[in-house]
């Protein structure tokens, strides 16, 4: 994470930085792209750089961790536009990213859907682990309507959530990769559909039950 002398530099310098390195990230995989490249982009002295992140890896995990909160954000606004519905707001959120995906610029989720194709052969933890996963559902309860959720006991909610993160989030993660696979939408739209109505049957009554009420 930035130290706080990047935090306090004006924004301009800031997003300058910033865009540099998104250039890099999404021009080349992780591996590959140069910290010297981003520094001469950005027009700052290389000791400069080290007073505002630790290294290459500190840079790019600030800048996923970014494009990360956007994504939350989107997913906030969408329960607002879905009056709380968890369900319909991950596939708006879904089509959000597919829609915006095509988007030129290096603060959207283009450049985000960039970065995350060039490395596609990250793990997707290393992307979400950048990710406070109990500051995210906290925030996402507070959005949640409940009255649309079969909650039996407290910690339904919070363990319901988690479910749908563990869900969805690969295939969010899939969808940002240039070239998603046909039908992605249709299957995560189903999974939702299933996961809305529940996967277990109520349990018949066995034969020998149904006999003993009988006589």
């Amino acid at each position: 994470m930035p130290t706080t002398t990047f935090l306090n530099l004006p924004a301009e310098k800031q997003e300058r930085l910033l865009d540099a390195a998104t250039r890099e990230f999404s021009e080349k995989a992780y591996n590959e792209a140069s910290l010297n490249q981003i520094i001469q982009d950005a027009g700052i002295p290389r000791g400069s750089f080290y007073m505002y992140f630790r290294d290459k890896e500190d840079l790019f995990r600030y800048l996923v961790h970014g494009y990360m909160e956007q994504l939350l954000m989107v997913l906030e606004e969408s329960l607002l536009r879905e009056q709380g519905d968890v369900f319909a707001a991950l596939l708006r959120l879904y089509d959000y990213t597919q829609e915006k995906r095509q988007e030129q610029g290096l603060g959207g989720i283009g450049a985000m859907s960039a970065i995350v194709s060039r490395n596609n052969g990250m793990q997707k933890n290393v992307l979400l682990e950048m990710v406070d996963s109990a500051a995210v559902l906290r925030r996402l309860r507070e959005l949640v309507n409940p009255e649309l959720l079969d909650l039996r006991q407290e910690r339904d909610l919070g363990d319901m959530l988690g479910v749908l993160m563990m869900v969805t989030a690969p295939m969010l993660y899939a969808g940002l990769q240039a070239g998603a696979a046909p039908g992605a939408r249709e299957r995560l739209e189903n999974i939702l559909k299933i996961l809305r109505r529940g996967m277990g049957k109520e349990k018949l009554p066995s034969a020998s039950n149904h006999e003993g009420k009988e006589n």
